[in-house]
């Protein structure tokens, strides 16, 4: 695999680099799918053994991470075809429901993945107080259980929303 006509070596810094960054998106991607985590984990390996072992030069990372997508997509139709039928007591996802959804789950996974890294890059009290209102906590919640008043949560929200719209939008 050749990355802006630099050979990415599986044993490189910037290959490690690289399947750290995507890996969690394109599983999750795969699981979405799939319904079967293990399944899903084993289809992003194959994706990035596939990739990995391609003589495809890539211009610049969109279009790789592209390519790892719609690996990723075709992976999940091709074991979904392979297994069609074998499992009576499982209710196999449509291929077309994949098509039509695949860009879709792109873009949510992408959204999320450079919503993590904007998170990674706030102050640690901040990242904790967002962390926790992604899981589905109130003001009031979050306050007991960092044992920090309703006020100061707000105060942590507001400027970590702005932090992130600065880092989104860059």
């Amino acid at each position: 695999m050749k990355l802006k006509g630099k050979i990415l070596a599986i044993d490189s810094t910037e290959f490690e680099t690289f399947f750290k960054k995507y890996f969690p998106s394109i599983y999750i991607f795969a699981e979405k799918f799939t319904k079967d985590e293990m399944l899903a984990k084993d289809i992003a390996q194959e994706v990035f053994i596939k990739t990995w072992e391609s003589s495809s030069d890539f211009e610049n990372e969109n279009a790789l991470r592209a390519y790892l997508y719609l690996s990723a997509r075709n992976q999940c139709i091709n074991h979904l075809r392979k297994n069609k039928g074998k499992h009576a007591d499982e209710s196999p996802i449509d291929h077309i429901y994949i098509e039509d959804n695949y860009l879709d789950e792109v873009v949510r996974e992408e959204t999320f993945r450079l919503l993590d890294i904007a998170i990674q890059h706030l102050p640690p009290q901040s990242k904790k107080v967002i962390e926790l209102t992604l899981k589905g906590l109130g003001n009031l919640e979050i306050a007991e259980k960092l044992h920090i008043s309703v006020n100061t949560i707000k105060t942590h929200k507001l400027r970590a929303y702005k932090t992130i719209r600065k880092i989104m939008e860059s």
